[in-house]
């Protein structure tokens, strides 16, 4: 029985219904309290497990740019700081000012900065299920709730110190705000403007919510013209405060760029999503377990849009679960065709919405055969612990953990250090704990240059140098033709090197020429 509704010998009369909430959807009386206290126990449960599963392995995976990215900007002068951020091509500054405050307090440490991104991971599930148990009823929000907290990508990002953990539990906030307010909640329009504007100022995409929204006020509908009023009123808020940073993304998005990310067809968009919800970070996941994830994925769809479904249910929820999942996707993928940007992490706040419609496809088969609903949910649930383990246990970052630790214990006086790409000396210092040394910036070397003045900008990097390392990561987004490893290849002989994830460090001992 869905959340709310009661058997009609239970319903109260018609004539004690408010008049308020009175049109084509279906009300009921219940006690609210009386099914948080039910709740309550699994709700804890859920949350114990969600954090468990994130502290797992937290520190495992080495930082990775990114991630001392976000150390550095939330290290920067504020005056500095907040300038960045007003330029084509950055993030909101929320999460960064945010960290800034957490490191103050907790330190720069591994443990303490993607802990700050394990708390709104945890906080997230919580809401998941409060969506659920809203939009259809108590069981649905538990299983969506168990798949979130389980989910091998959402703990991934979890452990991450970026904001996707962040974006993702303020979207899902503003979903849930918004569907309190068409209800006949005026309050919680200052959720949906609050949540919706702290979510667009952590991640630039998170501005796709706001045509979302639009679309869910077609679907849930606000009750009475008040209610149409305050939703004007609210969307008003929404984007005035962030009308500044549309002066530069609206052009930017629609100007015909190379970005640096590859052009995805649409197809191809929603089967790397599959894959990350249904397996994580996981490449190798076989194609039974996306057919399992999907399958459900089909059976939640159909089973709400069922004739037998609809006496039951609002079919206006799942249209809403639909919307919230694909809208997202279809807008980037139309932005991609003039400046590709697809990234699957970007749209990380629509995964509520995956695990959502595959709770309502276990609560389908459970009504064919009541053992397959528990049956389905731990089937999943051991892939998804699995999945976390790999991810654990199997180096996917770049280590420069190790790198780092490796030339500290290797590095002479006089050596120098060449980064290519040179963003990640900023990881690299990181980690570093040797003597102090003497860098240089690998070659840009894919707008054009040729061999001869690769030469010539070598030999004039490596001229007062007897030795040089060569620390070397995502080279090819730099120097995609190896003319800076080539040379060295050429004009050195190799001494000692290592290679790690992602990550070679080569020791050249230069041969001068008489």
């Amino acid at each position: 029985m869905p959340r709310g509704l009661t058997p009609l010998k239970n319903r109260a009369p018609a004539s004690t219904i408010n008049k308020a909430t009175t049109d084509d959807r279906p009300q009921a009386v219940y006690r609210p309290s009386s099914v948080v206290y039910r709740l309550l126990p699994a709700a804890c449960l859920l949350l114990l497990s969600a954090y468990g599963l994130r502290l797992y392995g937290l520190t495992a995976q080495s930082l990775w740019r990114d991630e001392v990215d976000a150390l550095r900007f939330a290290q920067l002068p504020l005056s500095n700081y907040l300038s960045i951020f007003s330029q084509p091509g950055q993030n909101g500054p929320l999460y960064f000012l945010l960290l800034r405050g957490w490191v103050a307090l907790a330190g720069t440490g591994e443990f303490s900065l993607r802990y700050f991104s394990l708390l709104p991971g945890v906080v997230a599930v919580a809401l998941t299920l409060a969506l659920g148990r809203r939009l259809f009823a108590a069981p649905i929000g538990l299983i969506a709730a168990a798949l979130v907290a389980a989910s091998p990508y959402l703990v991934w990002y979890s452990q991450e110190a970026k904001m996707y953990a962040l974006v993702t539990a303020l979207a899902l906030l503003s979903l849930y705000a918004l569907r309190r307010a068409t209800a006949g909640q005026p309050r919680w329009w200052v959720v949906v403007v609050a949540a919706t504007s702290l979510a667009m100022y952590s991640h630039i995409l998170a501005a796709l919510l706001i045509p979302l929204q639009l679309a869910l006020l077609i679907v849930w509908r606000p009750m009475g013209r008040h209610g149409y009023a305050q939703a004007a009123a609210a969307f008003a808020a929404l984007i005035l405060p962030y009308a500044p940073l549309l002066r530069w993304q609206l052009p930017m998005a629609l100007t015909p760029a190379e970005t640096g990310y590859p052009f995805f067809p649409l197809p191809e968009m929603l089967l790397i999503l599959l894959n990350g919800y249904s397996a994580g970070l996981v490449p190798w996941v076989s194609e039974a377990v996306l057919a399992l994830f999907g399958l459900l994925l089909l059976s939640g769809v159909i089973v709400r849009f069922s004739p037998s479904s609809l006496v039951r249910h609002r079919s206006s929820d799942a249209v809403a679960l639909l919307l919230w999942l694909f809208l997202p996707v279809v807008v980037v993928f139309a932005i991609s065709l003039v400046r590709p940007l697809f990234t699957d992490r970007y749209l990380i706040w629509i995964a509520p919405a995956f695990y959502l419609l595959v709770a309502l496809g276990i609560a389908a088969w459970a009504r064919q055969a009541r053992w397959l609903g528990p049956a389905l949910l731990g089937l999943l649930l051991v892939l998804d612990l699995q999945a976390i383990h790999i991810q654990v246990t199997t180096p996917f970052k770049s280590d420069f953990r190790s790198a780092a630790a490796y030339v500290a214990a290797r590095i002479q006086p006089g050596d120098l250090v060449i980064f290519q790409i040179p963003y990640v000396r900023y990881t690299f210092d990181y980690y570093y704990r040797g003597p102090a040394y003497t860098w240089a910036n690998g070659l840009w070397t894919n707008a054009g240059l040729s061999e001869a003045e690769a030469d010539t900008a070598m030999r004039g990097l490596t001229q007062n140098y007897r030795a040089v390392w060569l620390v070397e990561s995502e080279s090819a987004m730099w120097d995609q033709r190896e003319l800076v490893r080539r040379w060295l290849d050429a004009h050195g002989q190799v001494t000692e090197g290592a290679e790690f994830t992602r990550v070679n460090v080569i020791r050249y001992l230069l041969l001068r020429s008489p």
